[in-house]
């Protein structure tokens, strides 16, 4: 059982031809609550069964906010819970289980529906499960199956996808990972295919992969290793997408919310890759630092809104909007009972940055507390007045993110 309290402050809006004036989205108190049930049965002859079941009642001060939640928008700014998509799932629960009034909603989900049996030959799984990859700390360019948002506050299970997946170890340290990924209602344009392959070398732990879309294919791989003192990790990938159509050209602001995305041709090809370092300065402190290229993105901050509805950002894990990161982190052992924790994502492109701290501490095996804090920098939302309406523009990727206190209790049982 998990009970977040969080409390966001109001988020400016400027004008962009007059400065004095300027508009605002009120803040908002927000209690995030999330009971998962777990089940499961294990048999060294007849396989093992794994079952998990979410519900999440949320309450939302402000009705607005509430609002894009009971209609299954999760896209609003700042917003911090992480919700299951029906497109890497057959057949799916609705993920609205009941309304509370104008401020409360209530949400389930079926994250884990599986079976899995071993023999000597290999680990096969069928169902719902977790599937990620990659050797980067923060973004990871290979895993495009679902991954967390930076600013998701409950991130201890990863959601559940449906697929058949087939684990082989070839050797000490070798092992081949294949899988099919059945989307929704089984339609080609939902599911796809991966291989994998991992093996230790001499120290550098590699990885590669390559997964089949409908309508794109990626290629990639990594490596993890140690260079004396310091850790040192690279992931790439390419992701092709067939036909290729940028989709700038058909989309604009003012109806950027209806738009919806044609089934063949979104985006360029592109690249993407992280490589980073890590250094223990202490046997309580370890220092991180990764630069991400996200060639999906842009260096063009106009172009932030019409970029979220291209194919990398609906179908390819991709939720970052420029091109070039720079991510620094610190992890310190206050004490074995508390933790501390501070990272930055900072936009090269647009001089951006969101700012995370976190503490953790155990008050007993089964009982824990959380404290956090976001804070983001950079120029803000902006709207301009027109003949034919309001427009609102984003002013940088991390500027409109709301400043946000929270604190959490999680048990165990």
């Amino acid at each position: 059982m998990k009970s977040y309290a969080l409390a966001q402050d109001s988020i400016t809006i400027e004008n962009m031809s007059v400065q004095t004036q300027v508009q605002s989205i009120a803040g908002n108190f927000q209690s995030q609550n999330a009971l998962r049930l777990m089940a499961s049965y294990l048999s060294s002859s007849k396989g093992n069964i794994e079952i998990h079941y979410e519900i999440q009642p949320l309450y939302f001060s402000d009705s607005t906010i509430a609002k894009y939640y009971t209609e299954g928008s999760l896209g609003v700014i700042g917003g911090t819970v992480s919700s299951a998509s029906n497109q890497y799932r057959y057949k799916d629960l609705d993920a609205v289980l009941n309304e509370v009034g104008s401020h409360g909603v209530i949400l389930q989900n079926l994250d884990r529906f599986n079976y899995q049996y071993s023999n000597q030959f290999g680990d096969l799984t069928i169902g719902r499960q977790v599937l990620s990859f990659g050797s980067a700390r923060f973004t990871n360019p290979t895993d495009i199956f679902i991954p967390f948002a930076i600013q998701t506050l409950n991130q201890e299970y990863r959601v559940g996808i449906d697929a058949i997946r087939y684990k082989v170890d070839v050797g000490d340290f070798a092992v081949i990972d294949m899988g099919l990924v059945i989307g929704e209602d089984g339609k080609k344009q939902n599911s796809a295919a991966f291989l994998r392959g991992k093996n230790s070398i001499q120290g550098n732990d590699i990885e590669v992969i390559a997964i089949l879309l409908d309508d794109a294919w990626l290629l990639g791989g990594g490596i993890e290793r140690s260079i004396g003192d310091f850790g040192f990790w690279f992931e790439a990938a390419y992701m092709d997408w067939q036909q290729s159509n940028n989709s700038l050209e058909n989309i604009t602001v003012d109806n950027v919310a209806t738009n919806t995305l044609p089934l063949t041709g979104y985006t360029d090809n592109y690249w993407r890759s992280s490589i980073g370092s890590d250094y223990a300065l202490n046997e309580d402190v370890i220092l991180m630092i990764e630069y991400h290229y996200n060639g999906a993105g842009t260096n063009n901050v106009d172009d932030y809104i019409k970029f979220s509805t291209q194919a990398p950002y609906q179908k390819a894990g991709v939720y970052l909007y420029g091109e070039h990161y720079l991510i620094p982190a610190l992890t310190w052992l206050a004490s074995p009972l508390m933790s501390v924790s501070a990272s930055a994502f900072y936009n090269i492109n647009d001089s951006s940055v969101f700012l995370s701290f976190s503490s953790e501490t155990s008050w007993s095996d089964n009982l824990y507390s959380d404290f956090g804090l976001y804070i983001s920098h950079g120029n803000t939302l902006q709207y301009d007045v027109s003949d034919a309406g309001v427009d609102y523009a984003l002013g940088s990727e991390f500027g409109a993110y709301p400043l946000s206190v929270y604190v959490s209790l999680r048990y165990y049982f």
